[in-house]
């Protein structure tokens, strides 16, 4: 299944047609319910593609302020992927109450790197009462890797154009 993500972002010949591949495929390929990938900027998140099975709106045109989601926050600085999940009584009260407003249980959060920095954020989540495991991440890792490299050789190719 890696693969064939892998051959879908590989075909895409631009950068916003790698963004919502990227978010596409990671929802298909992790077996959730949608994504989100937002732009940061600086201490703030700004939603720039969703893709989400049903068809609704996620989070998309919203912006957050990183300070009031410490795991977020975590995610980026870090660049190492986080999950959060409904069923950790543990989990962290404000990306709790996102994702009741949002109406999912679980959360994967993975760093898009371009450059050696983190760019952007995916948000990865799923419904019910599967949280994501060792082997979500260590795919959704994977594939946010894969789409890094491919967005870094379009900026490339359009720097020297």
């Amino acid at each position: 299944m890696a693969t064939s993500a892998a051959d879908a972002l590989a075909r895409e010949t631009t950068i916003a047609g790698v963004l919502r591949t990227t978010c596409v495929q990671l929802t298909e390929a992790l077996g959730a319910d949608a994504c989100n990938l937002s732009r940061v900027i600086g201490q703030l998140l700004v939603d720039l593609v969703e893709y989400s099975k049903d068809g609704r709106t996620i989070q998309l045109g919203r912006s957050y302020l990183l300070p009031d989601y410490p795991v977020t926050q975590q995610v980026i600085e870090e660049a190492a992927p986080r999950t959060v999940s409904l069923f950790d009584p543990s989990v962290d009260p404000n990306e709790a109450a996102l994702l009741r407003e949002l109406d999912f249980d679980a959360l994967l959060m993975l760093p898009l790197q371009l450059a050696g920095r983190c760019w952007g954020l995916l948000e990865v989540y799923r419904g019910g009462e599967r949280p994501f495991g060792e082997d979500d991440v260590r795919l959704g890792v994977e594939l946010a890797a894969e789409a890094g490299t491919i967005l870094e050789d379009l900026q490339r190719r359009a720097a020297a154009a």
